[in-house]
């Protein structure tokens, strides 16, 4: 089990909104590593990514004297901010736009949806189990699970790039976040399941 001592993400976002840049050096220091991971599955130039992740950070800098992040994760806001970054930079130099791209904006920006902080921290507390219950996925779901979140392709695009049928590739999808959705309920103790 990882421990994070000091004070919360969303305590050093305040800090950050009164101006202390030691704050986000240490907000930095907390998830600078993770997200240079993920965005390194999505982009191969280490520059490149480099640059999305200082992009996030900065992003952050200037929203936090205006940004409600009191009843959201910093940690889910920085994770989807970086990822929507990346897609940005995949789109761009395949040329191509996503029509979901308004769509998963507007979800950054409410967070009506998204889990409390208190939840991703036992999440993040959790990393090993549910890495153990994302390797449980069938390969086809993981597949297309990947190419959601690291390509941002749609529906039809992943149909296009197996050469099924929409229906099956959107039931493979769903099956998939069931099957996740159910067992990451068992690792945070809110329903009992065999892991």
């Amino acid at each position: 089990m990882t421990r994070i001592d000091g004070p919360s993400a969303e305590v050093l976002v305040a800090r950050i909104a009164e101006g202390d840049d030691t704050a986000l050096a240490d907000l930095y220091a907390r998830f600078g590593a993770n997200l240079l991971g993920m965005v390194s599955q999505m982009i191969s130039d280490p520059r490149t990514v480099a640059a999305i992740v200082e992009e996030t950070f900065v992003d952050l800098w200037n929203r936090a004297p205006t940004y409600p992040f009191g009843d959201s994760s910093v940690a889910l806001w920085l994770t989807l901010a970086a990822r929507e970054s990346a897609l940005r930079y995949q789109r761009l130099k395949r040329a191509t736009s996503s029509p979901n791209h308004e769509r998963y904006r507007a979800l950054i920006e409410s967070f009506s949806w998204a889990p409390r902080p208190e939840e991703v921290a036992r999440l993040e507390e959790k990393k090993g189990l549910l890495r153990k219950v994302l390797n449980q996925l069938p390969k086809p779901q993981r597949e297309a699970l990947d190419w959601v979140v690291l390509e941002g392709l749609s529906e039809e695009e992943i149909a296009l790039r197996r050469g099924e049928p929409l229906a099956k590739v959107k039931s493979s999808l769903r099956a998939g976040l069931r099957f996740i959705r159910h067992r990451a309920r068992a690792v945070l103790g809110t329903w009992s399941a065999s892991i």
